[in-house]
């Protein structure tokens, strides 16, 4: 009686690890080219990154792309977790083939993890619709208002990931920027990145880009996009200067 159990768990288990080898003739002529969502940068069924400090408007700029998807025919969700579309947009900035959802807890004593309930919709919207484009904005949020491994923002960035490998998913994630540690760990996970300065001017990199699309401005014309005399300048612009002058003499040091 036991061998005969043994076998059935045996058995199950291999059935559980079965994996498909494919030959590579047959893997290559499967292979289909890859469709580009946005621009040369966000392409079908990746994950990319759009980040910057948090006074840059990463959410304008978010909206604007998942409207340019679902204005190609796509079906776009966007996951509003900042909440910033109902008091930033206007009625004009929608579109039919784009859905909107707002994480909400059902009652004052819901005790569910905020994580979670993102995660639930997402898989509720692949299991009942036809919509495999996501925009999640932003992870930051989700992950201040969320406990244990969830808080971590990389966590939540490796659970994004991983669902979107699993399903074939195409996810544009919002995220504001962090220590080094943590933005580094975000990039890793994400196939291409767009970053915001504080001025929302968007730098777009790419895995798939040429180099020479990527360039940098210099020192002086950075200076030159304040309108306003150095000496008039109010704190906040001249602190705003002095951190993009800071980045941008750490980007010529590497």
């Amino acid at each position: 009686m036991e061998i005969i159990q043994l076998s059935i768990i045996k058995n199950q288990y291999y059935k559980v690890m079965e994996h498909k080898f494919i030959s590579s003739k047959n893997f290559f002529s499967s292979v289909k080219k890859a469709v580009s969502l946005y621009k040369n940068i966000w392409r079908e069924c990746t994950t990319a990154l759009i980040h910057g400090p948090r006074t840059a408007d990463k959410s304008e700029k978010a909206l604007d792309i998942a409207l340019d998807v679902a204005r190609s025919g796509r079906e776009v969700l966007y996951v509003n977790a900042e909440d910033r579309l109902g008091r930033n947009c206007r009625h004009s900035e929608s579109h039919e083939n784009l859905y909107v959802f707002t994480p909400e807890y059902e009652s004052i004593d819901d005790t569910a993890d905020y994580a979670d309930l993102v995660f639930e919709a997402i898989e509720q919207a692949v299991r009942t619709t036809q919509i495999r484009t996501f925009v999640i904005d932003s992870i930051s949020r989700i992950a201040a208002l969320s406990f244990g491994r969830n808080a971590s923002v990389a966590y939540i960035m490796k659970r994004i990931v991983a669902l979107q490998v699993k399903c074939k998913l195409s996810v544009l994630v919002v995220a504001d920027d962090s220590t080094k540690s943590v933005n580094n760990a975000l990039l890793a996970l994400a196939a291409t990145e767009i970053i915001l300065s504080e001025s929302s001017e968007p730098s777009e990199h790419s895995e798939f880009s040429e180099i020479s699309e990527i360039s940098e401005p210099d020192a002086p014309a950075e200076i030159s996009d304040y309108s306003i005399p150095i000496p008039v300048m109010t704190r906040q612009q001249r602190r705003a200067m002095e951190r993009r002058a800071a980045k941008e003499a750490r980007r010529n040091k590497r």
